[in-house]
């Protein structure tokens, strides 16, 4: 079966909705990300007690806590319209989560409700989508160890869990590239604090 790195998919997801908004000059990924390297480095070592970085993304990273170890499984799953590709299967997934511009440091995000509110993972950066999945996924819908793990490019091993708390430090590219989308400008590295209130198997209808 054919395999997918959501991560690349993620890219040109982003890529499309950055295309959609003019906000000035051809935008090169490369380019603003060698702009925004030295900012997300310099914030991450202030702000992060024990800062990590990540070598293929630029994101740097500090785990709190992966949260329970048994309360999910990640898996590779069939497409729905292609069962010959295999693709990852999305959590659903409740989150509370504070979001700054790292420029200023002022929140433009924020949530922390008690049951914590439902990622919508076609709306989600592609930031997001590196903490909360592993390196490698290893089970296949069954739960069964796969031939060949999957390498989908997490920042951290496992994945986050139920209790999961993680802290991040985005390059744009990762982020909304230069779209502006509301309190947030254009070619905006940012900073994610993520609490995982509960994560399980997506309905049947996701």
């Amino acid at each position: 079966m054919k395999r997918v790195n959501v991560l690349v998919l993620g890219l040109i997801v982003a890529m499309g909705l950055s295309s959609c908004i003019k906000d000035g000059d051809p935008f090169d990924p490369d380019a603003q990300y060698q702009i925004e390297k030295p900012l997300v480095e310099a914030y991450a070592k202030a702000h992060l007690n024990s800062p990590q970085f990540h070598e293929n993304t630029g994101i740097w990273y500090e785990v709190i806590d992966l949260g329970d170890e048994d309360s999910y499984q990640y898996k590779m799953i069939p497409h729905p319209s292609n069962p010959s590709q295999l693709v990852p299967e999305a959590p659903t997934v409740k989150a509370n989560h504070v979001t700054r511009l790292v420029e200023s440091n002022d929140v433009v995000e924020s949530n922390d409700d008690e049951g914590g509110k439902t990622i919508v993972w076609n709306n989600s950066t592609v930031a997001w989508q590196a903490a909360f999945f592993p390196a490698k996924i290893r089970y296949d819908k069954d739960g069964q160890l796969l031939d060949e793990p999957f390498d989908f490019g997490g920042i951290t091993q496992s994945g986050l869990k139920k209790g999961a708390a993680i802290k991040i430090v985005t390059p744009s590219r990762w982020a909304y590239q230069n779209a502006s989308v509301g309190n947030i400008p254009a070619n905006s590295p940012l900073y994610y604090e993520i609490h995982v209130v509960d994560i399980q198997e997506p309905s049947s209808g996701n």
